[in-house]
């Protein structure tokens, strides 16, 4: 088990100060500065600026200061009215000012003479300034993650769309997340609502959101602001939706079938599989967002579901239907003679007129084949290249029945398998946004998934090597709890609590026997009260697909992530202050034995002609028909059948 607290931000306290030039970007969270100023280009102090969320009617209300500039924190993205009113000045209202996630947005406004009863509304404006931060990044909103025709609903696809970002392949254990500036996933950042989502071991986010439950999100990619820490490449800051003073709900299905596919290339249709390989998906789900209590609480839920069926076409080698009975004569060889050059003698199939011959087990001096097999109690060459049933080793037998009979003529590529490989998954988010006054605001949210993920092996009983997906039956898990607090102490100072909790498990296993192999096989020595003590042992042979499962099949996997993150804005005057503190406890506990209960390899060298009775007489440097014959002889297949480990 692995321990860590990480993010203390210079030990234990972060103290980051930025001023009015510098980057002040919000987790999950807009900024928006700007300044106030009479006719004559003056700053006027103490005028009231007011920004209120058209969608929740929420507000909050700041005064300027002596040079008539403000800072308003902590705002939610969304589409807002701000409102500039000051005593003998006409008061200006600029409707549908769009704040975004992680953005710091520059409005002036300029105030003319005139009764604070009367009011200019501005409409329609010129784009909002982004002069405030140096920081480089985009915004991706709603509307384009909705729209978008996205591969399994995932808004990864969106972030390699940014410079800087690159996809790599995926791996067996899933969709690979982007590589930002380079940076490996574990050096980046996942914010969700302020909560880090990523669990640094091995790199992977605990889950990727419903993106109809997504609000927006920015990706960082150049000179982010010091509150975003613990990262080497860039920050994905993303924000959930809320709900508002309207109810409002979507409903979806999107549906993937092979009835829309071309055929595969190496599946064509045959009299047992006519049809196409399957290929279907179905993702369905809603979200729903409202009021509980207008202009105060508010909610928002949302549920997916993922049902998919892929059919998958494994070509493997199995034994042929002769070797299952130990019949070899079909892979029995050109015949060996004796080659004499200079001081040196070797084994070769060119005929000259010097045969290298053995003792059979019948007796019979016959000549040596290439491919040739000799039984080990005494290095005879079996008669014919057959190997007796009885000479069977008992723990063979047994796994000779995991193979299936051959699909196809040969020894090679003979076994054609064509399976399903189904993944389910479901998953929900639950969100409760609560105002209790002007200055203070409260959300949570909940998000759970769990996906059980079944592979098709090459082989029907569960064995063979997996290259791709989940190696074995999988069953992952993800959850987040967030809980944000905001209050506006005065109209220059305000406070952010952020608590969350994020967990990732994975419980992946392969193919388990009724009782350790040590009892249902009968091998010897294999521990019987270890993890994963009933896993059926890997047994590689030569030219074969192999019996068992992959390496790393086996895993109980659990990583934990509690984090906890204070902030507090201060303006004075030009100049905005931020002081703040992250605390993370990261816990990480694997179990993940390679082979739990053994690798058994088998190859020709064990059935081969080493310590065969010498047959050719003092030859040169020592050979012997054991040693000539050494390289030329034996069978991976029929080692495994007498039982001869590597």
């Amino acid at each position: 088990m692995r321990f860590r607290l990480s993010g203390l931000c210079l030990a234990i306290f972060c103290l980051t100060t930025l001023f009015y030039s510098a980057a002040f970007s919000q987790a999950g969270q807009a900024e928006l500065v700007g300044e106030v100023r009479d006719p004559a280009g003056a700053g006027v102090k103490g005028a009231i600026v007011t920004a209120t969320r058209v969608e929740t009617k929420e507000t909050i209300t700041v005064t300027t200061g002596e040079d008539g500039f403000f800072t308003i924190t902590k705002l939610r993205p969304g589409i807002y009215t701000i409102s500039f009113s000051a005593s003998n000045f006409r008061r200006v209202v600029r409707e549908a000012v769009q704040l975004t996630t992680g953005e710091r947005i520059r409005l002036d406004a300029s105030l003319s003479a005139g009764n604070v009863n009367e009011e200019i509304t501005v409409k329609a404006d010129a784009s909002l300034l982004r002069a405030e931060s140096g920081s480089l990044g985009q915004v991706i909103p709603n509307r384009r993650i909705v729209d978008l025709p996205l591969n399994g609903r995932n808004f990864f696809s969106l972030i390699t769309l940014s410079p800087g970002v690159a996809a790599p392949p995926p791996t067996t254990a899933g969709p690979s997340l982007p590589r930002l500036n380079g940076g490996r996933p574990r050096v980046n950042e996942f914010l969700y609502d302020g909560i880090t989502a990523l669990q640094p071991e091995p790199g992977q986010v605990a889950f990727t959101p419903v993106i109809d439950a997504i609000q927006e999100f920015k990706l960082e990619i150049n000179s982010p602001p010091a509150e975003f820490g613990r990262f080497n490449g860039g920050v994905i800051n993303l924000t959930t939706k809320s709900g508002t003073n309207d109810l409002h709900g979507t409903v979806f299905e999107f549906l993937r079938n092979e009835a829309l596919n071309a055929r595969n290339l190496f599946a064509p249709a045959t009299a047992a599989n006519p049809n196409k390989p399957v290929f279907r998906r179905n993702q369905y789900g809603f979200a729903v967002g409202g009021p509980v209590i207008k202009e105060r609480t508010f909610f928002f839920g949302d549920f997916q579901g993922m049902r998919q069926s892929i059919g998958r076409v494994l070509i493997s080698n199995v034994p042929t239907v002769a070797q299952r009975g130990g019949d070899f004569s079909s892979t029995l060889g050109a015949p060996l003679y004796l080659q004499t050059t200079g001081t040196t003698v070797s084994a070769t199939t060119t005929n000259t007129g010097t045969p290298i011959n053995v003792v059979d087990t019948n007796g019979n001096t016959v000549q040596a084949h290439v491919g040739q097999i000799f039984r080990m109690s005494d290095r005879r060459a079996y008669a014919g290249n057959i190997i007796p049933l009885n000479d069977f080793d008992a723990v063979a037998r047994k796994l000779l029945d995991r193979y299936p009979l051959p699909t196809a003529a040969g020894a090679a590529n003979n076994f054609r398998r064509i399976a399903n490989e189904q993944t389910n998954q479901d998953q929900f988010d639950v969100r409760l946004d609560h105002r209790f006054s002007d200055r203070n605001n409260l959300f949570g949210r909940f998000s759970f998934f769990n996906e059980n993920a079944t592979p098709v092996t090459p082989l029907p009983d569960g064995s063979g090597a997996i290259t791709q997906g989940a190696l074995g039956v999988q069953k992952s898990r993800g959850y987040q709890v967030v809980g944000n607090y905001q209050r506006i102490v005065a109209s220059n100072f305000l406070n952010e609590l952020r608590v969350g909790y994020t967990r990732r498990s994975l419980d992946r296993r392969a193919l388990l026997l009724d009782a350790p192999p040590s009892q249902s096989l009968g091998i010897p020595g294999i521990p019987q009260n270890g993890a994963f003590q009933n896993e059926l042992p890997t047994f590689t042979i030569a030219g074969l697909q192999q019996l068992g499962p992959s390496a790393n099949t086996n895993s109980l996997f659990n990583t934990d992530l509690t984090q906890i993150f204070d902030s507090l804005g201060w303006q004075r005057g030009r100049h905005s202050m931020k002081f703040g503190g992250d605390f993370r406890v990261e816990r990480l506990n694997v179990l993940q034995p390679p082979s739990p209960t053994g690798i058994f390899n088998f190859t020709a060298p064990f059935s081969n002609s080493r310590g065969t009775t010498n047959t050719i007489g003092q030859q040169p440097g020592n050979a012997t028909t054991s040693s000539l014959l050494a390289g030329q002889t034996g069978n991976a297949i029929a080692s495994f059948l007498l039982g001869q480990v590597s």
